[in-house]
């Protein structure tokens, strides 16, 4: 829940962030995209200085804009590849349709594809991605397995493996679930803007919507020109969608020491940021320390909420805020050195 003091100074700054991203400073902009610049802890305070530093230091140099044509290559290699990922979510038993996954299929290569020009916008490095079916165990700890220079004939393999995490902006956790944290040398979260709506809007660009599905509607008689119009016109045109990847930052993974800044508040731990490997019993830990009890007297760590997204599905996990991600062109040049 945003204070009042939040809500004034988020609409103030909304416009230029806006302007930024390239989408319309509506009622609902400061909840959904700059808030959630505070609550990874990217700015540390409600301060117009700091704000734009952000803007002009972090967000800018590591913001890619796509196109249709990158949508398209995404599109079809995911739909080339979607039978190869488990079709339950992680951590979780619930089945998602085939629809869901290849439309999430798409917004994770779409990361990649942002993490692909930026090697080659700031660094002149060329790579390739595990695109292909049958590559996913070939190249399960690594989304960079193939890099040259612009001299270079031929890819070579990279010499570290890097791990791509996508979210959507609102993700405000780098999150590596289970062992993961082991198998790559670093760790990257790219947030990536689609909307909800991308996949049916590409759609409707590409004619599919239109020219077949509602044309066999007209041809049967399920539906009339009038009915086939108010149904195009309600579904937003892909041109409208800003569609671009934020590059949060990337981490690099020695040590998994648990370090925690939370509040307390009433009978509830409020997680604000944090780094580090988390288990079930860090929980109790914590739980412990602060004296988190149902009514029978027992530990309770459904009392513990994690900043932006409340509480994570299964343990173990490493968990670190986008706050505490590194992201300065020198750290970037540090660790594509040593690709």
């Amino acid at each position: 829940m945003l204070t009042k003091k939040e809500v004034l100074f988020y609409k103030k700054v909304s416009p230029k962030l806006a302007d930024v991203l390239k989408l319309k400073n509506d009622e609902d902009f400061y909840k959904n995209y700059t808030s959630k610049v505070f609550s990874g802890d990217e700015v540390s305070e409600l301060d117009e200085d700091l704000f734009e530093d952000w803007i002009n230091n972090r967000l800018v140099p590591n913001l890619i804009f796509l196109n249709k044509d990158d949508y398209l290559e995404s599109a079809i290699e995911a739909l080339e590849t979607y039978k190869d990922i488990a079709k339950t979510d992680f951590g979780r038993s619930r089945q998602r349709d085939e629809a869901q996954l290849w439309a999430d299929k798409i917004r994770g290569y779409l990361a990649e594809k942002v993490f692909q020009k930026k090697l080659l916008t700031d660094f002149n490095i060329h790579c390739k991605l595990p695109h292909e079916s049958g590559n996913l165990k070939n190249y399960l700890s690594s989304d960079v397995p193939l890099i040259k220079k612009n001299e270079d004939k031929e890819f070579r393999k990279a010499n570290k493996k890097t791990s791509i995490k996508m979210t959507k902006w609102n993700g405000v956790w780098l999150d590596i679930g289970g062992a993961q944290y082991q198998h790559s040398d670093y760790y990257v979260q790219i947030k990536v803007n689609t909307g909800t709506e991308h996949l049916v809007s590409f759609l409707k660009s590409s004619g599919l919507i239109e020219k077949y599905l509602l044309q066999q509607g007209l041809q049967k008689n399920i539906i009339n020109d009038e009915k086939k119009n108010q149904i195009m016109k309600k579904i937003k045109n892909f041109e409208d969608i800003s569609l671009f990847g934020y590059i949060a930052g990337f981490r690099d993974i020695k040590n998994t020491e648990v370090n925690i800044n939370l509040k307390k508040k009433k009978s509830n731990v409020h997680i604000i940021s944090a780094e580090g490997l988390f288990h079930q019993s860090t929980l109790n830990q914590i739980a412990s320390e602060n004296e988190l009890r149902d009514k029978q007297g027992e530990l309770d760590i459904t009392k513990i909420k994690f900043q932006g997204i409340g509480e994570f599905s299964s343990f173990p996990r490493f968990l670190t805020n986008t706050g505490r991600l590194k992201f300065k062109h020198e750290d970037w040049s540090h660790i594509v050195n040593k690709f």
